[in-house]
C-alpha cells in the first residue's frame, strides 16, 4: 500500500514541476529575435517580399510562445500587410488564423472569429475541405466560448458534415468533441452524451488504426528481410553449382589433354620404328634419294606432332588463366553474398531482439500491476460468493478491479478483516467493504498508466474517511482532471466506473456509477441500476460534477454484477455483431442461481464461443459478481 501513495505522489511532483517553467525570453533569446527581424527588414527592402515574411513569421511565433503576444501580433500584421501585397493567400491563411488564436488567448473572442473568418473565407475560395472544416471548428470553439452556443453550433455542423464528407477520422474526432461540449451548453445532455460517445468511439478507432500500421509496417519489413534472404540463398546455391560445372569442364580438358600426350607417345614409337625400316631400306638398296625423301617426310611429321602438341598446351594454358578468373570471381561473388547475408541475419536479430525487449518490458508491467491489484481471498474471506472474470486484451489492461473494507479507528481486528484499513475520522461503528470496476480510457499500455492513477486514488481517497460512492466518484473526477491538467488542456482522458458500497453488515447496498450500470437479480428478475452519463474526468462544462447514491436494502439472495463494457461490445457470432446488453443479461438470468465460480467458467466458454476462430479481442474484459444472502455477514 505505501508503494502505491509513494507512486502517486511522485506522479504529483512530476505535475508541479512541469507548471514551474520560466517562459521569460533569455537575453541571447531577444538577441536573435532582434537579428531575425533586420534581415527581415533587409530582404524587405530588397524586394524579396517572400523571405521577409517567412522572417517576420519566425520572430512574431518566438514572442507568442514566449510570452509576449502583443509584439508578437504586431509583427504579425506586418507579415499580413506584406502578403496582401504579393497575393500570397497561403501565407495569409497562416497568419490569420494566428493572429485569431492570439485574440483568443486574451478572450478578445469578436477579434478572434473576425480573423478565422478572413482564413474561412480564403479556404472556400481555394475549395480546400479539410481546411475549411478545421476554421470552422475554430471558429465554432471561439463563439461556444463567447457565450454563443446557438451560432457556435451551426458552425460545428457545417464542419461535422465537411469530415463525413471527406472521411477523415481525426477530423471528425474533433467536430464530435466540440459538438458534444455546444449541446452540452444548450442544456441538451442527452445529445451532449451522444455526441461523446461518438467522439471516445473514433479516439479509439484512430488508437486501434495507428497500433495496427505500426504492426503492419513491422511484418512487413521481416517479410522484406525473409525475401532477400531467400533470393540471396538461391543465387547463392546457382552460383556454387556454375562452380562445379566450370570444375567439370576443367577435369575433362586435363583428361583430353592426358590422351594426347599417350597418343603423341604411340605415334613417336611408330616414328621411330619407321625410321629404322627407311635405314634398313636405305642400308639395302642404298637409294640416297629415297633417304633424303624418308629423311624430310620424318622432320615434317616431327614438326607437325610438335605444332598439335604446342596447340593443346597454349590451348590448356588458355584454359587454366580462364578457370582462374573465374574462381577469383566466384569467391568473391560468394564473399559478397556472405556478407550481405550476415547483415541481413544481424538486422533480423536485432529486430527479434529489440521485440523481445519490449514483450518483455511489458510482461514486467503486467507483474507490477497484478502485484497491485487486490487478491481474490481477500473478497472471499468477506463475501463467499464471488468471482472476477479479468481478461486484458494485451499484456497489461486499461481495465482493473478493486476493493477494500474499511473499519472505525479503536475497531479489533479479526481474523476475516485483518486486510481491512483503518479509518481514524469514523466511529469504532462504523465499517463495510467496497468493490468498484472501473474501464480506462484505451488499453495495452497507455490504459495501463490510467490504471495506475486509478489504483491510487481510490486507495488514497478511501483512506481519507471518503467511503459514501458518489463522494467517491466526486473525488476521483476532481483529481482525475487536476492530475492531467484538464482545465488547460484538451486531455479527454478518463474512466468509466461502477462502485458498490456494502454496509450494514451485508443487508444494505449503496451504488454509484459513472457511466457505467449495476445488475442485480431477486426472485428470477433482472433489475438494472445506470450510471450517471457522464465520466471521470474529461470534458465538463457543468460548474460542479456531482453523481447519484443509490441505495439497495437486502432481505433475500441476491447477485450483483458490475463490469466494463468489453464483454457486451466484443465482436462474434454469425453476423459478426457485438453481443449485446440484452444477451448479457438473458446469459445471467440463465446463470445466476448456479455457484459463482460456475457462473465465472459459463461466462468465460460463452464469451470463447462467440468469438469463435473468425474475430479477436476487441477491447479489457471485466465482469464482478457477488452474492448476498439477506442475512448479516461479519465486517
Amino acid at each position: 500500500m505505501i508503494k502505491r501513495i509513494v507512486l502517486a505522489n511522485a506522479l504529483v511532483l512530476i505535475l508541479v514541476c512541469a507548471m514551474a517553467q520560466n517562459r521569460t525570453l533569455t537575453p541571447s533569446a531577444q538577441k536573435e529575435i532582434q537579428e531575425t527581424l533586420n534581415k527581415a527588414k533587409e530582404m524587405e527592402a530588397s524586394g524579396d517580399f517572400n523571405s521577409a515574411i517567412s522572417l517576420y513569421t519566425k520572430s512574431a511565433t518566438t514572442y507568442w510562445v514566449n510570452g509576449n503576444p502583443t509584439e508578437a501580433k504586431n509583427i504579425f500584421l506586418r507579415a499580413i500587410t506584406l502578403s496582401q501585397s504579393i497575393g500570397n493567400k497561403n501565407a495569409l491563411k497562416i497568419l490569420y488564423t494566428n493572429i485569431a488564436m492570439i485574440n483568443v488567448d486574451q478572450e478578445n473572442y469578436p477579434e478572434a472569429i473576425d480573423y478565422f473568418e478572413k482564413c474561412l473565407a480564403i479556404n472556400r475560395q481555394q475549395n480546400r475541405k479539410t481546411e475549411i472544416a478545421s476554421t470552422l471548428i475554430n471558429i465554432a470553439n471561439a463563439k461556444k466560448d463567447s457565450d454563443q452556443p446557438k451560432q457556435a453550433l451551426k458552425a460545428a455542423e457545417e464542419a461535422n458534415g465537411i469530415a463525413r464528407e471527406v472521411n477523415d477520422p481525426k477530423l471528425l474526432r474533433n467536430t464530435y468533441s466540440l459538438l458534444s461540449e455546444i449541446y452540452e451548453a444548450l442544456g441538451d445532455a442527452n445529445k451532449s452524451a451522444e455526441y461523446f460517445s461518438l467522439y471516445t468511439a473514433f479516439s479509439r478507432k484512430i488508437q486501434r488504426d495507428e497500433v495496427t500500421k505500426k504492426e503492419a509496417k513491422a511484418k512487413e519489413m521481416v517479410s522484406q528481410a525473409q525475401s532477400q534472404l531467400s533470393e540471396i540463398m538461391t543465387q547463392k546455391e546457382i552460383t556454387e553449382e556454375e562452380l562445379k560445372a566450370k570444375k567439370q569442364a576443367l577435369e575433362t580438358v586435363s583428361d583430353s589433354l592426358a590422351l594426347i600426350e599417350q597418343i603423341t607417345k604411340e605415334q613417336q614409337m611408330e616414328i621411330d620404328l619407321l625410321s629404322k625400316e627407311k635405314a634398313l631400306q636405305d642400308a639395302t638398296i642404298k637409294n640416297q634419294r629415297l633417304i633424303r625423301n624418308i629423311f624430310v617426310v620424318i622432320i615434317l611429321a616431327v614438326i607437325g606432332i610438335v605444332g598439335v602438341l604446342t596447340h593443346y598446351y597454349l590451348q590448356k594454358k588458355r584454359s587454366n588463366e580462364k578457370l582462374e578468373n573465374q574462381n577469383r570471381e566466384i569467391a568473391q561473388q560468394k564473399d559478397l553474398i556472405e556478407a550481405k547475408s550476415n547483415e541481413l541475419m544481424t538486422a533480423i536479430n536485432q529486430i527479434e531482439k529489440q521485440n523481445r525487449d519490449i514483450t518483455s518490458s511489458i510482461n514486467y508491467a503486467q507483474r507490477i500491476q497484478e502485484a497491485l491489484l487486490p487478491t481474490y481471498d481477500m473478497i472471499v474471506s468477506i463475501i463467499n460468493e464471488a468471482f472476477i472474470l479479468f481478461q486484458p486484451r494485451e499484456i497489461v489492461s486499461g481495465d482493473f478491479y478493486w476493493f477494500n473494507g474499511y473499519k472505525g479507528g479503536n475497531t479489533v481486528n479479526t481474523k476475516a478483516n485483518r486486510h481491512f484499513i483503518q479509518i481514524p475520522t469514523l466511529p469504532d461503528s462504523r465499517s463495510g467493504f467496497l468493490i468498484a470496476a472501473v474501464d480506462c480510457t484505451g488499453h495495452g499500455v497507455p490504459g495501463a498508466f490510467m490504471s495506475m492513477i486509478g489504483l491510487n486514488l481510490l486507495d488514497t481517497i478511501a483512506r481519507s474517511g471518503i467511503t459514501r460512492p458518489d463522494l467517491m466518484l466526486n473525488e476521483m473526477h476532481r483529481y482525475v482532471r487536476y492530475l492531467l491538467k484538464q482545465e488547460n488542456t484538451d486531455s479527454r482522458d478518463g474512466m468509466d466506473m461502477a462502485i458498490c458500497h456494502i454496509t450494514n453488515n451485508g443487508q444494505t447496498i449503496e451504488f454509484a456509477g459513472a457511466k457505467n450500470p449495476l445488475y442485480y437479480i431477486n426472485n428470477g428478475t433482472l433489475m438494472q441500476i445506470k450510471g450517471d452519463p457522464v465520466p471521470i474526468g474529461g470534458l465538463q462544462k457543468e460548474e460542479k460534477r456531482e453523481f447519484t447514491l443509490h441505495t439497495i436494502n437486502i432481505d433475500t439472495s441476491t447477485s450483483f454484477y458490475i463490469f466494463s463494457d468489453g464483454y457486451i461490445d466484443q465482436f462474434g457470432g454469425d453476423e459478426g455483431k457485438k453481443f449485446s446488453s440484452k444477451q448479457f443479461k438473458e446469459l445471467l438470468l440463465q446463470i445466476h442461481e448456479q455457484p459463482m465460480i460456475h457462473q465465472q467458467e459459463i461466462l468465460e466458454t460463452e464469451l470463447e464461443k462467440w468469438k469463435g476462430t473468425d474475430y479477436y479481442a476487441i477491447d479489457d474484459v471485466l465482469v464482478i459478481g457477488f452474492k448476498l444472502s439477506g442475512q448479516p455477514i461479519n465486517l
